[in-house]
């Protein structure tokens, strides 16, 4: 209720602001752990045979996300436009690996067939990213997560799924994951009603399922056939 409160007095672009500065946070976030495994490793590593290679990751990871940051930045809400849902993972995987690949199995997956939707393409990049780090905020131990889009289980439809599995997965956290009012934080609860609006927005439905040892993020679109 506190995030449908809050929500209730913003319109949906400044909804997705919340949303979009949200990400930034993280990626934000993520520059600075680069940052400082590098800065590690100038001081502690710079002159031990062998470890210039490890200082040369953290510091290459560091500028990835940092451009990922800018680019992210950049991005315009609002353009209703043809996006393609396998082209959308393949954008957001760079930095999905560089910001989450240190506590997660990051596994992705694209059918080699196009999959379009009637769609922003900001807000879809968006969306996967949201739903991501809903998941990442489950558990702080390692698991496995698997970003995946493929053609639905209906003709002319589209899915995402995400899936998170993990040995310490909270035993609420089917309920808890697309819940706002669950979410750790006001910008956090404010991304999960952003999330809502994006797939709504798109004619889709957004929920959660069990899978063995996790949960699955399940979004399933219209989607066109160009054909």
């Amino acid at each position: 209720m506190r995030a449908r409160a809050r929500a209730a007095g913003l319109d949906e672009q400044a909804l997705l602001e919340v949303a979009h500065l949200q990400c930034a946070w993280r990626m934000t976030a993520g520059a600075a752990h680069a940052l400082n495994n590098a800065l590690t490793a100038v001081t502690g590593l710079a002159h031990v045979p062998g470890e210039e290679f490890e200082l040369q990751r953290e510091l290459d990871r560091c500028i990835r996300i940092s451009r990922s940051l800018t680019a992210h930045h950049s991005a315009h809400f609002g353009r209703t436009d043809e996006t393609e849902l396998s082209g959308v993972l393949r954008r957001v995987t760079p930095a999905l690996e560089d910001t989450l690949s240190c506590r997660f199995q990051l596994v992705t997956e694209a059918p080699p067939e196009p999959l379009h939707l009637e769609a922003d393409p900001a807000r879809i990049e968006l969306l996967v990213f949201l739903l991501a780090y809903r998941l990442a905020d489950l558990t702080h131990a390692n698991a496995r997560l698997r970003v995946a889009v493929s053609p639905g289980d209906k003709p002319d439809t589209a899915l995402l799924e995400l899936d998170l599995v993990g040995d310490e997965l909270s035993a609420l956290a089917l309920d808890e994951v697309l819940d706002p009012a669950a979410a750790p934080d006001a910008g956090s609860e404010l991304s999960l009603e952003a999330a809502s609006a994006v797939v709504a927005g798109c004619g889709g439905s957004l929920a959660a399922r069990p899978v063995p040892g996790g949960v699955r993020l399940r979004a399933l679109f219209p989607s066109l056939d160009l054909d």
